[in-house]
């Protein structure tokens, strides 16, 4: 019985003896070299393993499992050994360390966004956060009236309006 198999270069039909299976030879047609595949055995199809179920609710629960750990880990805020951080073993680390002075003017400036946009809630909850750090912000709200707003990227609000925001923070404070 000859085996039968399309060209891999032209797919014309191609017709090799049994003795050929498993070496390369020419397409007749076009001349290209091909693979010439062994014949499938007659052995059928394979019978496969029953599935057991024990054994597939356990996997599953282990795939939930491991997903559920990978999440965590993903949207885990602090970070272990850094400032603020869980640290080692033993549970808790040391209380997390306030905001450096260019966190804080990242906030007030992102407090004055929120009101030019009139974004009244999302300004709400950044004094909320500012509020945490009473004095540092006040001291730093005292040398940005004084400075050039333009360095924090407020230069396109007019400047009495700009004023009326940082009094509004303060008196919040």
């Amino acid at each position: 019985m000859a085996i039968e198999f399309n060209c891999e270069h032209c797919n014309h039909l191609v017709k090799a003896p049994d003795e050929a299976a498993g070496r390369q030879g020419k397409c007749p047609h076009c001349g290209g070299v091909n693979y010439i595949r062994r014949p499938p055995e007659d052995g059928g199809e394979l019978e496969l393993e029953p599935l057991d179920e024990n054994e597939e609710q356990r996997r599953r629960q282990q795939a939930a499992a491991d997903a559920a750990v990978q999440w965590k880990l993903l949207h885990e805020r602090n970070v272990p050994g850094e400032p603020g951080g869980r640290g080692g073993a033993g549970g808790r680390g040391a209380p997390p360390a306030p905001p450096s002075a260019k966190q804080l003017a990242s906030l007030v400036v992102r407090y004055v966004e929120s009101m030019s946009q009139g974004k009244l809630a999302q300004a709400d909850e950044v004094a909320e956060q500012l509020v945490r750090y009473r004095t540092q912000v006040a001291s730093l709200l005292d040398e940005m009236v004084n400075e050039d707003l333009s360095a924090y990227g407020l230069g396109s609000l007019p400047r009495p309006v700009l004023m009326g925001f940082l009094k509004q923070l303060r008196s919040k404070l």
